[in-house]
């Protein structure tokens, strides 16, 4: 754009060292994913290792378990400032979707629902983690400027 038009004011992200400043490390963004994967990997293990100990069996016992599972990594991911609707999507509409097919042909057992839903929570997560964008990366251009030095 022209600089008339928008008025003498630089642009501080066309300076030359703003890239640099701007950018988010690797580091941060694997902390990120980490800490994000926290909750959800730990009550995997949880669930798993209480389901083998307890020797529970039974559908009831099964979903009642996968329910609390995903109640817990639905209130943490909410919690990492996750959309209301990505955060059903990954705690139980995936893992619902998938499972379904398996357990109206009868192929489920209340074990496989033990282990795959909470799987599919994890892999859900982790997938939309490669498309969720880190806090305070997104860039907003500044206001024009006007002739008269106040924002237009």
């Amino acid at each position: 754009m022209s600089s008339s038009l928008l008025g003498s004011a630089a642009d501080p992200l066309d300076a030359p060292g703003a890239s640099r400043s701007h950018e988010v490390s690797v580091r941060a963004v694997l902390a990120n994913y980490a800490i994000t994967l926290l909750v959800p990997l730990v009550g995997l293990v949880v669930l798993l290792r209480g389901w083998t100990i307890t020797a529970a069996d039974g559908w009831p016992a099964a979903v009642a378990a996968v329910g609390i599972f995903a109640g817990g990594s639905a209130a943490w991911l909410h919690r990492r400032a996750w959309s209301p609707a990505l955060v059903q999507l990954v705690s139980w509409v995936a893992p619902a979707a998938l499972m379904t097919p398996a357990a109206a042909l009868g192929r489920l057992s209340a074990d496989g629902l033990v282990l795959w839903a909470p799987v599919t929570t994890v892999l859900a997560v982790c997938l939309m983690l490669t498309h969720q964008p880190m806090p305070g990366t997104s860039r907003r251009r500044p206001r024009p400027v006007t002739r008269a030095g106040a924002p237009g």
